[in-house]
């Protein structure tokens, strides 16, 4: 008899570990085909694996040279882990402006906690907070950038400066929960063509439509 309950209790405990490894292993799955998909969208998107850091995707946007991979902050466990996106080049703003949206917690660039703020209440899509040195104004085309995401737009922070977009958001464990990465990466786009923007009142036919993920 205690035989038969070692041998029943290593097999519930092999159950245990394999259901468990399942789910360890299903988020993996979520992050390894978002990181395609950003791959597969981005100009010249390469798939790198980083000592320390995970999986890397690095290509160009426009003008812009673009970095997305999954960071963790420790201080801010309900955000973590996060997708990061960091895009570097011409970018068409004389002064740095912090977004952040259905209440990021956290910032990019903390001293502009210091500036001023402006409320965009939602319309289509969840409320947002517009922050900078000086006052900012409703129409702000990083403000304009996100609004046209509409429902699309989820949870986190993008700011934007001369030379550098940098954008934090939630990284979800089911495909679905990922949207709001590929809604920045529009905003992202539109942010990279703000000469031409502002220009014409649209976005350049140039800019990449972004992932399989936009219609499920």
């Amino acid at each position: 008899m205690p035989q038969l309950w070692w041998t029943l209790g290593g097999i519930a405990a092999v159950a245990i570990l394999g259901t468990a490894a399942r789910g360890w292993r299903a988020p993996l799955r979520t992050r390894s085909a978002v990181l395609e998909e950003v791959r597969r969208t981005l100009r010249d998107g390469t798939l790198e694996r980083e000592v320390g850091q995970g999986e890397v995707v690095r290509g160009r946007l426009g003008p812009l040279t673009v970095t997305v991979d999954i960071q963790n902050d420790p201080r801010r466990p309900r955000q973590s882990p996060m997708w990061r996106v960091i895009a570097e080049g011409p970018v068409a703003l004389s002064r740095p402006v912090e977004a952040r949206v259905a209440g990021w917690e956290g910032w990019i660039d903390p001293w502009l906690q210091l500036g001023d703020t402006l409320s965009v209440p939602g319309g289509p899509g969840p409320d947002l907070t517009l922050h900078a040195e000086r006052a900012p104004v409703s129409d702000h085309p990083v403000v304009t950038a996100l609004r046209r995401q509409g429902e699309r737009l989820g949870p986190g922070a993008l700011h934007a400066r001369s030379g550098l977009v940098h954008v934090e958001t939630r990284c979800g464990g089911r495909l679905e929960e990922n949207r709001p990465l590929f809604a920045f990466l529009h905003a992202v786009a539109e942010i990279a063509e703000l000469p031409r923007t502002q220009t014409t009142g649209a976005v350049s036919k140039g800019v990449p439509r972004y992932g399989l993920l936009e219609g499920r």
